[in-house]
């Protein structure tokens, strides 16, 4: 091996991983400056839309919708998109640059029924990939509707009315409980490990292990001085019994004095 040689493979290998990184962090950014757009371009809806922002994916802790708008027309989950090259839609399929995005169709598809299971009415949700363009982009890909910046207001007001006032509200309420209830339940699952009764088996479980090491010890160390192996035995006893019982017991009796513990515990180590 040349002087240097495994050092420079070292360099290169940091230079991908940091090349990777700063490719990673560019689509995070695009994706976040797509959500923006999209969320802008919503603004121009009319009164009686409501449009939520960010909000948790109904079983799914970990993955979010962009966003979800409610009107006349029904209840849209809205993927916001900033792709490039060429997009269009072709026998129901979305094609980018000549290629079908399946995957991303299927996603939408998913999110909509996660959110239909929230409504109060049958069959109110719809999919919609919204894509930042400054051009009209118009198409169906199987369920999902796939439409720009430029056109997302004019393709959700056009909908057949279906809700009235009070029905959007209802859905908004839905969407706000189901959204909230999906994100608690990940937070009291992840900080629940630290209190309340979920820990305390464990814990009587770590005592338990040291106490039944310990006694292994003391009872070797009894065998060995000859004459302490019963009274190696009736200590641990006590402390195994006082450890595993629970936590905070309730008082059946008054307690010992200190001369009475002190006097039976000669007498147990005289017998």
């Amino acid at each position: 091996m040349a002087a240097g040689e495994s050092a420079y493979d070292v360099a290169r290998r940091q230079r991908e991983k940091a090349a990777r990184l700063e490719r990673s962090a560019e689509l995070w950014e695009r994706g976040a400056q797509g959500e923006v757009e999209v969320a802008r371009a919503l603004e121009s809806l009319p009164d009686g839309w409501v449009v939520l922002h960010d909000l948790a994916w109904p079983g799914r802790p970990r993955a979010n919708l962009d966003h979800v708008v409610i009107g006349p027309g029904g209840v849209f989950v809205v993927d916001a998109k900033n792709w490039s090259g060429r997009l269009e839609v072709r026998d129901q399929v979305l094609m980018q640059n000549g290629r079908r995005r399946e995957p991303t169709v299927a996603s939408a598809a998913e999110a909509a029924i996660a959110v239909q299971a929230l409504m109060p009415v049958p069959n109110l949700c719809m999919g919609v990939l919204c894509f930042v363009r400054d051009e009209p982009l118009t198409g169906w890909a199987r369920d999902v509707m796939v439409c720009s910046t430029a056109n997302v207001g004019e393709m959700l007001t056009s909908r057949q009315h279906m809700l009235d006032a009070e029905d959007v509200q209802r859905c908004v309420d839905a969407v706000r409980r189901g959204a909230v209830r999906q994100a608690g339940s990940t937070r009291s699952l992840s900080s629940s490990g630290g209190s309340g009764s979920t820990t305390r088996p464990r814990r009587r479980r770590g005592v338990a292990r040291l106490l039944t090491t310990l006694l292994a010890g003391v009872v070797f160390v009894g065998v060995l001085a000859g004459g302490g192996f019963q009274k190696a035995g009736v200590w641990m006893s006590e402390q195994l019994v006082e450890q595993m019982a629970p936590a905070d017991p309730a008082p059946t009796e008054q307690p010992a004095s200190t001369e009475e513990k002190q006097r039976k515990r000669q007498q147990r180590q005289g017998g």
